[in-house]
């Protein structure tokens, strides 16, 4: 009963690569207004920090650090001055633009805030702020503690709007930026020399990082998830630093830069702490000091003329008050790097947020080698490539780097021969292969229980992702508890959704790899206990591989069923076996599912034979019983992640992916070539 073509290594590679593309939609959720990565949704942009994404809330403070009068907003619609720090739109803004969620961003003290915005995402920075508890005190400013207290007061209101369980969910799933730290240093520390007297550069740096450790800690507490806290600039490069500690020629202030980078070495430290312990959590570092650096060491590269200094006035000092409808402005911004000596032009921002994202995921996806995957997020935008880094996952840790810290604690498969690593080795079936000349490739030339030469998918994917090497069989009595805790396998080589299918071979059904799952539970949460147990299934990818048997054997193979059934209504059985599979899955914790589409089964050398005539072409007839059935899975999928709680279920294409091996093998290298030459 090889129902299935037990692929060489090259072809199991290709179906793992296949595999990885796909996988990005299901660690990702919901439906996104934007060309976003299947599945994803961002309902909500939330910021907190300084003046670089203040959006107007200083307006209602007594102090001078704000901006509502002209020239700012000179850009703005109608050109109103708004408490932007910019000619124009700031990053809130062009980031909800971009995905689709709204325009503009409001500030959560804006008088005309709707309800929709709450729904939809507000700002509660404040200019003049930062990490240090001095920083706002000096300039009379909200600090990141008042912040925090309107966050608070925020989720309040939402409740009223949406209640619980939806303000839980916008929580989770929207997109938290934290930008801060910038007034720290250059004012601070560095102008005003305050905590000069009381630390030294590297203890000023802990007090921030500590401040802001402690805020994403917070923020955690209250539900957000999704979080991105971005680096200082370098610093002594803003036109402000340069007049004030730059010299006679006003070139950038070194040692400001360097406490900048002794800051954002010890921030992406703490980053990457709190990635890996908040549970569920993904905290992203976001690198602004080597994009804004880049711009200002070659502006023409960017279409920019002036890096030195603002638009505003002189340039050189003119900030806030500073810079008002009595100075002057320059004649052409988008030639200006800086609106006013320490903020940049509409444009700045938009180049700026250009330069961090393709650098980061450069960094985040060198893991990636597949054409097919790196081809995928070419395709997005700048910013909804952000948001994908800061997506696409809410987990434990995993081994290797995905897009940045992005992890599976576990593969948890089912299924049938495909993807079986030795189950039927120990049960009492025909079908099992612990023997030569199977695994004659595998290490060792072992045969293990897997029908193939070497490894299979199960192992490959485990190996890709960086968990284990390879993925053993639950029935495998050599099992050891850190097994448990990285995934298994269930498969049973023969099975099938058709409950005939594994009857006529003997092996194990899906119903039966089922119970074993939640045996498998049961010692799992003995051994890690019930909440780390919770973390690992609700965060884990499950794979389920299984229905080429149903169609070849016991279908085409078995008058009782293809007598019985018409091709419609076998399908149709065969999608409700999967259904409710999927379902009880759900139900049981898992969250992360995808199932694969049946293959071009009358390819597989078996069928060529036995229905392919004297040339042993393709059985077509074969392949056009797929197809059906693989549409009607894909559409049930999207019916259940519609319906199901937190469901995450994907349909992975394994039609398209084979024939095109099959049909141009020269594509694939000689190997293939061989290979396929032997159908």
């Amino acid at each position: 009963m090889k129902a299935f073509f037990h692929k060489p290594y090259w072809a199991s590679n290709a179906l793992v690569l296949s595999l990885l593309s796909v996988l990005l939609s299901l660690l990702c959720t919901g439906e996104a207004l934007v060309k976003l990565p299947k599945n994803v949704t961002v309902p909500a942009v939330i910021l907190f920090g300084d003046s670089i994404v203040d959006q107007g809330a200083n307006n209602n403070l007594r102090t001078l650090i704000k901006c509502n009068f002209a020239p700012y907003g000179q850009d703005f619609k109608g050109g109103v001055p708004t408490g932007r720090f910019s000619n124009g739109k700031t990053p809130p803004d062009l980031i909800a633009e971009e995905l689709g969620i709204k325009e503009l961003v409001p500030a959560y003290l804006d008088s005309n805030t709707k309800d929709e915005d709450l729904r939809t995402g507000v700002s509660f920075a404040s200019g003049g702020s930062g990490y240090d508890p001095q920083t706002p005190k000096l300039v009379s400013v909200l600090s990141l503690a008042d912040q925090l207290k309107m966050f608070n007061e925020y989720i309040g209101k939402l409740k009223g709007l949406v209640g619980e369980e939806e303000t839980s969910n916008i929580l989770a799933n929207s997109l938290f930026l934290l930008v801060s730290g910038n007034n720290d240093l250059a004012n601070t520390y560095y102008t005003i020399g305050l905590r000069r007297l009381q630390y030294d550069l590297p203890s000023y740096a802990d007090l921030m990082v500590a401040s802001a450790s402690n805020f994403i800690q917070e923020i955690y507490k209250l539900g957000a998830r999704r979080i991105g806290v971005f680096s200082a600039p370098p610093i002594g490069c803003l036109p402000a630093q340069r007049t004030l500690a730059g010299g006679a020629l006003r070139v950038c202030v070194e040692d400001h830069n360097q406490g900048a980078q002794m800051y954002n070495m010890k921030l992406s430290s703490e980053i990457d702490s709190l990635d890996n312990s908040l549970s569920q959590a993904k905290v992203v570092y976001i690198d602004i000091y080597n994009s804004l650096l880049d711009i200002i060491k070659n502006p023409q590269s960017y279409g920019l003329d002036v890096v030195d200094r603002g638009c505003c006035g002189s340039g050189i000092v003119e900030v806030a008050i500073l810079c008002n409808h009595a100075t002057p402005t320059c004649l052409d911004n988008s030639k200006y790097l800086f609106w006013d000596s320490f903020h940049p032009t509409e444009k700045g921002y938009r180049l700026l947020v250009g330069q961090i994202i393709p650098k980061y995921l450069e960094d985040s996806c060198r893991e990636f080698s597949s054409t097919t995957i790196m081809q995928f997020f070419s395709s997005l935008s700048i910013y909804a490539i952000l948001v994908f880094l800061l997506l696409c996952t809410n987990g434990t840790r995993a081994a290797i780097k995905l897009p940045r810290s992005k992890t599976i604690p576990a593969v948890i498969m089912f299924g049938d021969s495909i993807v079986d690593t030795g189950n039927n080795s120990y049960i009492e079936t025909i079908f099992k292969v612990n023997y030569p000349p199977y695994g004659k490739d595998f290490m060792g030339g072992k045969p293990t229980g897997s029908f193939c030469d070497g490894k299979v998918p199960s192992d490959l994917l485990v190996e890709e992702l960086g968990i284990k090497q390879l993925l053993p069989p639950y029935l495998d009595p050599t099992l050891q508890a850190k097994d448990l805790r990285a995934g298994l396998n269930f498969a049973s080589g023969g099975a099938g959704f058709d409950p005939l299918t594994y009857e006529l071979a003997k092996v194990i059904s899906l119903s039966d790899q089922l119970d074993l799952y939640k045996e498998f539970l049961a010692r799992l949460k003995e051994l890690v206990g019930e909440d780390i147990t919770s973390t690992i299934v609700s965060n884990s990818l499950y794979i389920v591989v299984v229905g080429s048997n149903d169609i070849t054997n016991t279908y085409y193979n078995n008058p009782l069923q293809s007598l019985h059934f018409d091709f419609s209504s076998y399908t149709d059985l065969m999608l409700d076996s999967a259904s409710v599979f999927a379902q009880a899955l759900h139900n049981l914790g898992g969250r992360r599912i995808g199932l694969f589409g049946v293959s071009p089964i009358g390819c597989l050398p078996s069928q060529r034979t036995l229905a392919g005539g004297a040339l042993r072409n393709c059985a077509e007839n074969y392949n056009q019983l797929s197809q059906p059935f693989n549409k009607k899975l894909s559409a049930q999928l999207n019916f259940l992640n519609a319906n199901l709680p937190q469901a995450r279920m994907v349909y992975v294409g394994a039609f398209s992916l084979p024939l095109e091996l099959i049909n141009s093998p020269t594509k694939y290298g000689e190997i293939i070539t061989l290979s396929i030459s032997k159908l």
